[in-house]
């Protein structure tokens, strides 16, 4: 908790902020600017009272739409909102993240979030004391950000494969409600980061779960280790643990015509249905039974 002395100097250090930018005009580029500007000019100023004082690190969310208009969040907004926001940070941070809830306001329906857990990571240069403050969620969160960014400009996103399912989850939550969103990322080091994701953005996203199917034919050798009646052949294709094995889909007319029998080595000719998505990435894979193999076209009309 502030004490006297740092609240007045917080109050003076305002103040001075305020008549330091109404002097300037407007000479940012944009609002993140002129709020990094701000804050990085405080934590100066209290640092000189206090080599100890750290700003806060928080990410607002602002939800828009009818459904967050009245400031009230239903618990399903947030429960399915959430829950992808911090499949995002953590894929981002390659680590596990929780994200605490700390408040909601109003203006629309605004979410604040705080990592769990601070884990500060401080630099020391010379004789400058916390000259650089970060945390690990601070790279996460402003790649998912620029993330965010990419997807509302309908950019090329494959560089954060790994948190696009983050993202999906965010939009199908969105999606649920008929809303948009504006981030805002604050990190210690005074920083201000902000994307937003509306109507275009999530087309976008939406869009990158399309799939193209693509088809070929393989051979498939190897021992049946089980056998389904709705028309699955499970082949083995070696006594390995780590051979590979194929669930082969056949017809249930075909498999009993086929008189298969657990244990039985088989080889087949099959045909593999590949779904593959915008980002390149598979999304399923299905093995057809088409015929036998030459070499076991004979065993079969026994």
């Amino acid at each position: 908790m502030n004490t006297s002395w740092r609240q007045r100097v917080l109050e003076r250090n305002r103040h001075a902020n305020e008549r330091f930018f109404a002097g300037l005009g407007d000479s940012y580029a944009n609002d993140d600017e002129r709020e990094t500007e701000l804050r990085r000019n405080w934590l100066e100023a209290a640092r000189h009272y206090d080599p100890t004082s750290r700003l806060h690190e928080e990410l607002t969310v602002r939800l828009k739409g009818e459904a967050a208009d009245a400031g009230a969040l239903d618990f399903r907004i947030g429960d399915a909102l959430l829950r992808p926001l911090r499949d995002g940070v953590a894929a981002a941070a390659r680590k596990d993240v929780e994200l605490e809830l700390t408040g909601i306001s109003q203006g629309s329906t605004v979410l604040h979030v705080r990592p769990s857990v601070a884990e500060i990571v401080s630099e020391e240069n010379g004789d400058e004391l916390a000259g650089v403050d970060s945390s690990i969620a601070d790279p996460a969160m402003r790649e998912l950000l620029r993330l965010v960014a990419a997807a509302e400009e309908e950019q090329d996103v494959r560089q954060w494969e790994r948190m696009i399912p983050g993202l999906d989850g965010m939009v199908q939550a969105l999606d649920k409600f008929d809303l948009s969103m504006d981030m805002r990322w604050c990190s210690l080091d005074g920083a201000v980061r902000s994307s937003r994701l509306t109507r275009r953005g999530k087309n976008y996203v939406r869009s990158l779960r399309t799939t193209d199917l693509q088809k070929s034919r393989i051979p498939v050798t190897g021992r049946i280790t089980e056998l389904r009646e709705s028309g699955l052949i499970k082949i083995k294709t070696g006594v390995a643990r780590s051979s590979a094995a194929y669930e082969v889909r056949v017809s249930t007319d075909d498999l009993i015509s086929m008189h298969l029998e657990i244990g039985m080595q088989v080889s087949f000719v099959v045909e593999v249905l590949k779904k593959i998505d915008k980002l390149g990435v598979s999304r399923s894979t299905e093995y057809r039974f088409l015929r036998y193999s030459d070499g076991q076209a004979s065993f079969a009309e026994e």
